[in-house]
């Protein structure tokens, strides 16, 4: 099989999956090995490293992303702060706990909730503010999931430590639902993001105004 012919349809694969592929699953179908398929893999990258779609290899799985150098690009035209702004209470629950808990699976979510977010999942999806970042090593193989980089970008922030009272928030109970002596005191996680993004509204209609 020729190579060039091998990366066209690696290639498709990845596309087409709506999970990540994992560098071993590739090699297993094509009954390469895994220095092969790495190499192959490489060369697909380098091939589509000044194009709007990246190849992207983390924790040995193989992702289709957009190019960083495109991202202003991207953020204006799907417009993320339309996105959240449409988000019920429960819905951005959900995506703080992802946000600040990330990489965590649906079912640990569904824990801490007690109900089931399999339709808040599949709205973030769509929206484009949570991704399916890799696969837990646990029974059944869940997939993970973490914020995009338009979750970040309408915080102003550019990592997770940027969150509001992220430092202060590091057992997943405490994305939203503070203790007693806490809560009294400070908003809590909810309000905070919140409080943020209706900041960053107030800044822009005083913009508008001037």
């Amino acid at each position: 099989m020729e190579k060039e012919n091998i990366e066209n349809k690696m290639e498709t694969l990845i596309f087409l999956s709506k999970e990540p592929i994992t560098v071993e699953e590739l090699a297993k179908f094509y009954s390469l090995s895994l220095d092969e398929t790495n190499e192959i893999l490489s060369t697909l990258k380098e091939k589509r490293k000044e194009s709007g779609i990246n190849i992207r290899i983390e924790n040995g799985a193989v992702f289709l992303v957009s190019n960083p150098l495109y991202g202003e690009d991207v953020k204006k035209f799907f417009n993320p702060e339309l996105k959240i702004k449409k988000l019920t209470k429960p819905t951005m629950e959900t995506l703080a706990i992802i946000a600040y808990k990330g990489p965590v699976t649906k079912g640990e979510i569904e824990q801490i909730k007690g109900v089931s977010v399999e339709k808040t999942m599949a709205n973030l999806l769509e929206k484009n503010l949570i991704y399916i970042s890799g696969k837990k090593k646990a029974i059944g193989t869940p997939n993970l999931y973490e914020v995009t980089e338009d979750f970040y970008s309408y915080l102003n922030i550019t990592e997770k430590s940027e969150l509001p009272g992220y430092s202060q928030y590091e057992k997943i109970e405490m994305l939203y639902k503070e203790n007693e002596e806490r809560s009294s005191e400070e908003p809590g996680i909810i309000e905070k993001i919140k409080e943020k993004i209706d900041k960053k509204e107030d800044v822009e209609v005083e913009n508008e105004i001037e």
